[in-house]
């Protein structure tokens, strides 16, 4: 007997457990399906078989390099491109009549049988058929005295005529290969056997009574294995399961080589745990597979789901039914895959997340979070759908009405559309200002005394900034609520007669401008240009500073950060003021006037010394407090728009030299002045660990350490994220500034390296 096993398709059912590995090398109750075909194939007689290969194919290659097996010669045919399941047949096929089997189904038919039926009937082809309750997902066989009449297509209840479907096992004669053409894409269901019933052909159908399931999705790939240890399938596997002391295990269950179980585990009937495989103590499985090398740590509760290989789970992780993590995939502590959730490769689920959705591309939504929201790949990170669960999860947050804008283009407002709904649909009101910059809405924030405002700028990247009235970061209050309903789920849903309301406001551009307007009363002696990547924020500049300017005068260039947040003021390379400078200008001048100023904490000790002889104090609020500690600070920052806005700050800065009748040269040498260097350390542990062994030497405040004293200084604060370390140096010099930085990132990198 002769055989072609066409292993060539890519499992897509089966993803992302076959994102790793060929679906013939599936593993069931600790072999590859496809090893279980051979057996069938060995024990009817079979002497040589050829496999069909196209996707991951060097793997099935590789596990039968000796090219043979039990008897059977081996060999290996490769699709250059996808031909089929007839065209990759032909490429492979012998000179004799021979069969066609799935190397990735599971079957115990009697194949000799089904041969000597193919004979006695001379049949040009036979098909094995089975009876199934739901033909609705197979290609019904309509037959008639042994013969094929007809065939239904993946028919609906309605439209099933037979229970008799194609198990893709066939018998094939050397004349029915010749229907094939070179090198194109035929398959035997769609195309060869159709075409065998016109040409009137002899195609016969052959009953199987015997075991037979596509493992084609989640659900038979685990009843199939189910059925293996219950005897439901004449197969060859394992069947001694090893004792562990503490540990109950009901069979059947299948238990591989090297496993190790932890004391006060239980392993129910019907598990399926292979080789290499680590559990911890006190877990709980039940009705799931765990394939080789994974690790489970204690507490872990896996309740038909379906761990793939070399993944790792976290104290308490919970897996539930026909969830799957894959293969070096891992959950933190206490993270949930809620029923039917897929986790692709190397991906990684943070500590208390329950997800909710699959999670193919990026990052799960724990770790989405930066400074001021939350970003990511655009319809890959954040797509329409997490959107709208962003939305249902800022109505936890804020806990009223926002207001909502986004930058230009189809895809910025499509993700805002997405997040108002969600919004609503938690059952608070939201008010949708359409295309406009954040600027404009942090203004606009102001106007409507709302609560917070999220502002969506999409390009290949989408950040979504979510910030409180005024621009101020979130507090750590409002933060927790968004993770817990962000990562948890733990957002409300409003009855269908609850959904807020979705209000449209489409003139915060047009007040922008006003305010623009009103803060350019004024002539400055520089003929003034502004430069900024948002196109939104370039046109509202146009008009103010085209007012302010003198065509005649020496040209300055203000540059606009991209979020429009900062700017900065250029004449030269002597002469030119960034963001800081721009800060403590206005700031001073505010304090002269008899105002109290905010500052975040992180801006260097320059307004303290501006703050000298005026009588006034300055405030410094934190970037995610804790309590109210910082209450003044952030109340006096709401109505200070200069700092988060560079438009405005530009026009104060302006402003205030013009009326001084002095360069920006000249101005800023009369100012104080510290130098500062700022820098970013990425990290793979805790902050608080780098943090807590500088602070030993250091003096602390609630959002960092700082190392140094005032002037001469380095404040180190942990990332929103936790991710990384940031370095806010200040001193007399550049150089000064530098080295301390230096200093500082030499002694976090030894902490890391354990050096000290």
């Amino acid at each position: 007997m002769k055989a072609v096993i066409m292993a060539g398709g890519e499992g897509s059912r089966l993803r992302p457990m076959t994102c790793s590995v060929p679906k013939p090398m599936v593993k069931l109750c600790g072999r590859p399906v496809s090893e279980y075909i051979l057996d069938l194939l060995a024990k009817h007689g079979c002497d040589e078989a050829v496999f069909t290969l196209r996707y991951k194919g060097k793997q099935i290659e590789e596990h039968f390099k000796e090219g043979f097996y039990k008897g059977i010669r081996l060999d290996f045919s490769y699709e250059s491109e996808p031909l089929g399941t007839a065209g990759c047949v032909k490429q492979a096929a012998f000179d004799e009549d021979f069969l066609v089997i799935s190397g990735d189904a599971m079957c115990d038919f009697n194949l000799t049988a089904a041969v000597n039926y193919h004979k006695k009937k001379g049949a040009d082809a036979t098909i094995i058929t089975k009876r199934v309750d739901d033909p609705r997902e197979y290609g019904c066989v309509i037959s008639k005295d042994g013969f094929v009449t007809g065939f239904s297509e993946k028919p609906s209840f309605t439209g099933a005529v037979s229970d008799c479907v194609n198990t893709g096992v066939y018998v094939i004669s050397k004349s029915v290969m010749e229907l094939v053409p070179e090198g194109k894409e035929f398959d035997f269901s769609k195309d060869v056997f159709p075409l065998m019933l016109k040409k009137g052909m002899k195609l016969a159908a052959y009953e199987e009574s015997g075991y037979w399931c596509d493992i084609g999705d989640f659900s038979s790939y685990k009843k199939c294995q189910a059925d293996m240890l219950y005897g439901r399938v004449r197969c060859e596997f394992k069947r001694a399961v090893p004792e562990f002391a503490g540990v109950r295990i009901n069979e059947p269950c299948f238990i591989g080589e090297n496993v190790k179980i932890g004391i006060g585990t239980t392993v129910e009937a019907g598990c399926v745990v292979n080789e290499n495989v680590t559990v911890g103590k006190n877990c709980r499985l039940r009705d799931c597979v765990i394939l080789e090398g994974a690790f489970l740590s204690d507490r872990v509760k896996c309740n038909g789901g379906i761990i793939c290989e070399n993944a790792s789970l976290g104290q308490g992780a919970a897996v539930y039914e026909d969830a799957v993590l894959g293969c070096d995939g891992s959950m933190g502590t206490d993270s949930v895959l809620e029923p039917g959730v897929k986790v692709w490769d190397k991906k990684r689920i943070p500590d208390g997340v329950q997800l909710k959705k699959d999670l193919k591309y990026g990052r799960s939504p724990g770790e989405r979070t930066d400074e001021n929201g939350v970003s990511g790949g655009t319809n890959s990170d954040i797509t329409p759908a997490f959107m709208t669960v962003l939305g249902s999860a800022a109505a936890a947050a804020f806990g009223g009405s926002v207001i909502v804008s986004c930058g230009c283009g189809n895809a910025a407002s499509v993700l805002k559309a997405c997040f108002c709904a969600g919004f609503s649909g938690a059952g608070t009101k939201v008010i949708d200002c359409g295309t406009a910059s954040l600027p404009s809405l942090i203004h606009l924030s102001r106007i409507m005394n709302v609560k917070g405002l999220v502002h969506a700028e999409v390009t290949s990247k989408a950040k979504i900034t979510m910030l409180c009235k005024g621009g101020l970061p979130l507090t750590r209050v409002m933060e927790r609520k968004l993770e817990a309903a962000l990562n948890r789920g733990d957002y409300p849903n409003a009855p269908w007669d609850g959904f807020g309301e979705i209000k449209t406001f489409r003139n915060a551009s047009l007040l922008y401008s006003g305010i623009l307007e009103a803060a350019s009363d004024f002539s400055c002696r520089y003929n003034v240009s502004v430069s900024c990547n948002d196109p939104l924020i370039s046109a509202a500049a146009v008009a103010p500073f085209k007012k302010i300017s003198d065509p005649k005068g020496e040209e300055l260039t203000v540059n606009i950060s991209r979020d429009g947040s900062k700017a900065e003021l250029y004449v030269s390379d002597e002469e030119k003021a960034d963001y800081t400078k721009l800060v403590a200008l206005v700031g001073k001048n505010l304090m002269e006037q008899g105002f109290d100023v905010a500052v975040p904490l992180e801006f260097p000790s320059v307004m303290e010394e501006a703050a000298k002889g005026t009588g006034r104090r300055v405030y410094r609020f934190f970037r995610c407090p804790n309590d109210n500690g910082d209450k003044k600070a952030r109340e006096l920052a709401a109505a200070q728009p200069f700092l988060f806005d560079g438009l405005l700050l530009a026009l104060n800065a302006l402003e205030i030299i013009s009326r001084s009748y002095m360069t920006l040269g000249r101005f800023l040498e009369s100012s104080p002045h510290l130098a500062t260097e700022n820098r970013f350390i990425r990290i793979d542990c805790p902050p608080q660990r780098v943090l807590s062994r500088l602070a030993k030497d250091a003096s602390s405040s609630s959002e960092g350490v700082f190392l140094g004293d005032e002037g001469n200084r380095v404040l180190l604060r942990s990332s929103r994220n936790g991710k990384g370390l940031y370095m806010y140096a200040e001193s007399r010099s550049q150089e000064t500034a530098r080295a301390l930085c230096d200093d500082v990132e030499k002694r976090v990198r030894a902490l890391l390296e354990g050096k000290v």
